[in-house]
């Protein structure tokens, strides 16, 4: 039997301090992938040179101008070769050699249009220990699926919102379902609403919790408090959900920080102090979706307006940078 071919696509944009252990990542894997598109909208930190630099990737570029998180990727689409297409990004990177064996192995139904995986924090010292990945249970794989597009449409919100919660930085798609239902051209969301097209057409979603990337954003208290509205406002108009969000105590917060022995006290109370400053601008945050929510739609159209209607670029760090 003639294993699948798989592409990998990648968008990137000022990538250089993390893209060389992605690409390495998706080389060591005992799947190994066709081809490697990595698709540049304008870097200017070197990204491009990294790229050239191995031979199994090909770089595409475009007008920065030109990007939007759906546009982009079907772009890789056309110009991928493989029976299947795996999109991440440039910041992330395999936990282990089995990454992609695992996303293949979700596809154990011909109505399956895609296997999502796991986005996890590396134990580094430019990452949260608040945050760092601790197994507590056996991955197991789940499937979404809808008898008919009305089954959809009379879920529950929380169920519209857990069945379509997939994610493009770990996602590996059947590529003859994105011909069929490429994805929008928004400025983000684009797997979300992958998922609804993808439902209401008859398609099943599988999630692979055991099939993880290593992914972290040191973000501050402007970025974490435009993520949490932007993010708010789509799944309010998608789902009808609200946010939600209790701020946890900060004497926990300190408890558990003392746990992590292979920190050093100053990098405990950086880290305390990081996370009480997300803390603060997820509540506020929260409180601004619930209250434009409860306004009605002008003013959540209002919202959406006053935070620039995107969510947030991520903050560039070099690998190994501490906060």
């Amino acid at each position: 039997m003639t294993p699948p071919t798989i592409s990998v696509v990648i968008p990137v944009r000022n990538e250089a301090a993390k893209l060389a252990m992605c690409l390495e990542g998706i080389l060591s894997q005992t799947v190994p992938v066709l081809e490697i598109l990595v698709i540049d909208s304008g870097s200017t930190d070197g990204t491009q040179d990294i790229v050239r630099s191995y031979t199994r990737t090909r770089l595409i570029e475009i007008p920065g101008s030109e990007f939007n998180h759906g546009d982009t990727r079907n772009l890789g689409v056309r110009e991928a070769k493989g029976e299947f297409i795996l999109f991440t990004v440039g910041d992330a990177w395999a936990v282990d050699e089995r990454w992609i064996e695992r996303l293949l192995s979700g596809f154990v139904a011909d109505d399956i249009a895609v296997v999502s995986g796991a986005q996890v924090v590396a134990h580094r010292a430019d990452t949260s220990p608040l945050e760092w990945f601790r197994p507590v249970s056996t991955p197991k794989l789940s499937i979404a699926r809808f008898d008919t597009p009305a089954a959809y449409d009379a879920a529950t919100p929380n169920q519209k919102h857990a069945a379509c919660a997939i994610d493009d930085v770990n996602a590996l798609y059947r590529r003859g379902v994105l011909e069929k239902i490429p994805f929008r051209r928004v400025v983000y969301g684009e797997d979300v609403l992958f998922a609804i097209d993808a439902f209401r057409s008859g398609y099943a979603i599988a999630r692979h919790p055991g099939a993880r990337v290593y992914h972290w954003h040191l973000d501050n208290y402007d970025t974490t408090l435009k993520r949490t509205v932007t993010v708010g406002i789509l799944r309010h108009a998608l789902f009808g959900t609200l946010p939600e969000h209790t701020e946890e105590k900060p004497l926990r917060i300190g408890a558990r920080l003392l746990r992590e022995r292979s920190v050093p006290m100053a990098a405990k109370l950086r880290w305390w102090r990081h996370r009480r400053e997300l803390d603060r601008a997820i509540t506020e945050g929260v409180a601004l979706v619930r209250r434009a929510a409860a306004d009605g739609p002008d003013a959540l159209a209002a919202l959406h307006d006053r935070f620039g209607g995107t969510p947030p670029v991520p903050l560039k760090r070099q690998a190994g940078a501490a906060p």
